[in-house]
């Protein structure tokens, strides 16, 4: 497992920020009850707006990995602090405005050397940014909850494929196919190594798209669960959430986290 802390903060204090934020960075504040955006709310600018230069980004969408150098306009968050001109802290955003330039709202705030560590590491591995690290465990630790939840969990190679032909009542019915598995190992579950028979929905209308589709010969780690009704007539699993395939790698993050 990664060491995600910070000298004075909790790891899981920075693991919080992090999933509640799509966006990080250190900052300078530069301007007090000002904005660097035209179409900033009126309404929203006083004492807790403030100005600040992105030092270094720690994390953030692909859109906005290059902030470094630019200015953006930050609304405070209402029970913390003041900051003043000069001030420089670690800042955990969400979007709020999009113009010439970028309008945050502040959801967090660290002391800016808490996450110095984060950034020297960064500059030493092949990490883009200084909390990728911190963003690979949390998926880590999702994939773990997630697989806790599953009815079983193997390693399996896509043997074979099957439209079941099964009608549809709607253009955002699932269209149901079989894939079978052939699992070489057995993680948890009351699932035997062998072929077993797994129902995935083929349809790719924005309800089922997310869901893993099989390709013939495709090994990983399936996640599987448990099928109910008319549908156990077919299969006893099935493929429901984005996370039910992974490479076959990431078996071992699972057994770190147990």
């Amino acid at each position: 497992m990664s060491d995600t802390s910070s000298p004075g903060v909790a790891p899981e204090r920075l693991t919080e920020l992090v999933r509640k934020a799509p966006l990080s960075f250190v900052g300078t504040v530069t301007r007090v009850g000002g904005t660097s955006l035209a179409a900033f709310p009126a309404d929203a600018r006083n004492e807790r707006t403030t100005v600040v230069r992105v030092d270094q980004v720690l994390h953030a969408p692909e859109a906005f990995r290059q902030l470094a150098g630019s200015e953006v306009t930050v609304q405070l968050a209402p029970d913390d602090d003041l900051l003043a001109v000069g001030d420089t802290r670690a800042f955990f955003t969400q979007g709020l405005v999009f113009g010439e330039t970028l309008g945050v709202t502040e959801v967090g705030r660290l002391p800016a050397e808490t996450v110095q560590r984060h950034v020297s590491l960064a500059a030493t591995t092949a990490d883009e940014l200084p909390f990728s690290a911190v963003q690979r465990e949390i998926r880590n630790q999702d994939l773990a909850a997630h697989a806790a939840e599953a009815d079983a969990v193997v390693v399996a190679t896509v043997a074979g494929l099957e439209d079941l032909g099964l009608p549809s009542y709607s253009e955002h019915a699932p269209h149901w196919w079989r894939a079978t598995l052939d699992v070489s190992h057995v993680e948890a579950g009351a699932v035997e190594p062998g072929r077993i028979s797994v129902l995935y929905p083929s349809s790719e209308d924005v309800r089922w798209r997310h869901v893993p589709k099989p390709l013939p010969g495709q090994p990983g780690l399936w996640l599987l669960h448990g099928t109910s009704g008319e549908l156990a007539a077919h299969a006893p699993y099935r493929l429901l959430d984005a996370d039910d395939y992974q490479p076959a790698q990431k078996l071992a993050d699972l057994r770190e986290r147990r």
